[in-house]
């Protein structure tokens, strides 16, 4: 079986400062072809199936894009024009190469094979009414039929909850009037999820508000939920939190905190921490929370100004050591300030389900690309 070191598909890029080696898939099929969210992981364990986002022009809107997906058996890059996912929600099996994915109030399930088709496994029943969406980032629980959804309606706001696939049964957990979405599942309880509330709409009043600050002027981020219907805050430290995600033992919550670090918070003790200081915009984390990998914003030509496709660097932290390595120093532009792009082309780094590699997007080639380094390689570079 091929790798993105030995596949046809995939060209060598090496950093001129760090000496960090990346591969990017240079098969262009799609204007766009990019890495998912970094909350879902996009590889099959046995690395066979990578899967990721192609928009083959773009004229498409800018939440909905195609899927695809790099056969490393077969050597082949594949399109599938029959699968559109909605935002960053697609899951993958990481045993089956399966994908579940939403659009619309319904979800949707497509196996690899360019014989297969996408099929409809589930349609939001209870809420009549217009939803905006029905699940920001899809992850599973333990018996592997239900998923945890975040639901926005245009007439109330938005509902957390579980489905289950199987059934078709929806349980609702809570309620919130802001858009509290980026709902993720708990690794270990099936009965708790984070959710992180973003700017928008107020969905009552129609009034556009920012991320909400308490009476105690306490920033409103990042709420945990549970299946008995609780809500509890989690105050971060230096007052700002955002793109969070769970530990992979489902103790700690992290998140990223502009010009201070990634952070967490412990939900067993209590116990917050600022661990690494740095001006992180996503990161991501080991099963054993030994190397970390995050992207940063470079702003610095443009007065600290974001825009979306602004340069970014992708830096690589091994915890044991203490050093970083840049996978990639600084990426080019893929937008300008006065021209932001359209799509969430920001890097999203990410470590694969089985940890053999960090998949994130790049421009380094011109265009919006896939690009996979390898951890054992940066490990050894961080020795």
């Amino acid at each position: 079986m091929k790798t993105p070191k030995t596949s046809k598909h995939f060209k060598k890029i090496v950093d001129e400062k760090s000496g960090a080696a990346h591969y990017v898939l240079s098969t262009r099929l799609a204007e766009y072809q990019q890495g998912f969210y970094f909350i879902n992981n996009s590889m099959t364990n046995d690395g066979r199936y990578l899967w990721f986002h192609a928009t083959p022009n773009a004229v498409y809107s800018p939440r909905d894009r195609n899927l695809g997906y790099v056969d490393f058996l077969t050597d082949e890059v594949v399109i599938c024009y029959d699968s559109i996912a909605e935002g960053a929600s697609p899951y993958v099996d990481a045993e089956t190469g399966e994908v579940y994915f939403a659009r619309g109030k319904s979800l949707y399930k497509r196996a690899p094979g360019k014989d297969k088709k996408a099929e409809k496994i589930y349609t939001l029943k209870e809420y009549p009414g217009y939803v905006n969406s029905i699940v920001c980032h899809l992850t599973r629980l333990s018996d592997k039929k239900s998923f945890f959804l975040d639901i926005g309606r245009d007439d109330f706001g938005f509902i957390q909850g579980v489905v289950n696939i199987e059934t078709g049964e929806f349980t609702k957990w809570t309620e919130m009037t802001y858009t509290a979405n980026h709902g993720q599942i708990n690794p270990a309880n099936d009965r708790l999820a984070m959710v992180g509330i973003d700017s928008g709409d107020d969905l009552n009043t129609g009034r556009v508000f920012g991320v909400p600050i308490s009476e105690e002027g306490v920033f409103q981020r990042v709420w945990t939920v549970t299946a008995d219907g609780e809500k509890t805050c989690i105050p971060p430290l230096h007052n700002y939190a955002s793109h969070e995600w769970w530990s992979p033992n489902g103790k700690r919550i992290y998140y990223c905190c502009d010009n201070h670090g990634i952070c967490y918070y412990d939900i067993t003790n209590g116990e917050h921490v600022l661990f690494h200081e740095c001006d992180p915009w996503h990161a991501h984390t080991t099963m054993n929370e030994r190397y970390f990998v995050y992207d940063v914003k470079m702003l610095e030509r443009y007065g600290g100004k974001w825009y979306r496709g602004c340069p970014a660097a992708v830096k690589f932290l091994n915890r044991e050591t203490g050093k970083l390595i840049n996978i990639v120093t600084e990426m080019p532009e893929g937008g300008t300030p006065e021209k932001p792009n359209c799509y969430h082309i920001d890097p999203h780094p990410r470590f694969t389900e089985n940890e053999k590699y960090i998949v994130f997007t790049t421009t380094e080639l011109g265009g919006v690309d896939l690009a996979v380094a390898f951890v054992d390689e940066l490990i050894e570079l961080s020795k």
